[in-house]
């Protein structure tokens, strides 16, 4: 009778600490749902070892980038480098203009 005394409270604590993390697991995936949600699509440049790269990028209000697909890249020095710089711009909000609205519910 005794032993089984330590092991009910075993049993117990290891139950509760699961219930503890399927609550929190559930709570953050149900975060991460709401926030995608709101992830839109935008337009973004930078520099990478002396290439410019073009994207549009699934990004949330936060900054975070969930997504990307590279439009254009090119080296830093190249002659042209306005011109395709301002082409790959125009291609990229195209491009996330479409996918944007291509995400968004239909009006009823």
């Amino acid at each position: 009778m005794r032993l089984l005394v330590p092991l009910a409270f075993l049993a117990l604590a290891g139950a509760v600490a699961y219930l503890v993390y399927v609550a929190s697991a559930s709570s953050d995936r149900g975060r991460d749902v709401r926030l995608r949600t709101q992830a839109r699509w935008q337009t973004r440049h930078y520099a990478e070892r002396g290439v410019t790269v073009v994207a549009v990028s699934l990004m949330l209000p936060t900054g975070e980038v969930l997504d990307e697909h590279v439009v254009a890249s090119f080296p830093d020095d190249a002659p042209d480098w306005n011109d395709r710089f301002l082409r790959a711009r125009e291609d990229a909000a195209e491009r996330a203009f479409h996918l944007n609205a291509a995400e968004e519910p239909p009006p009823t």
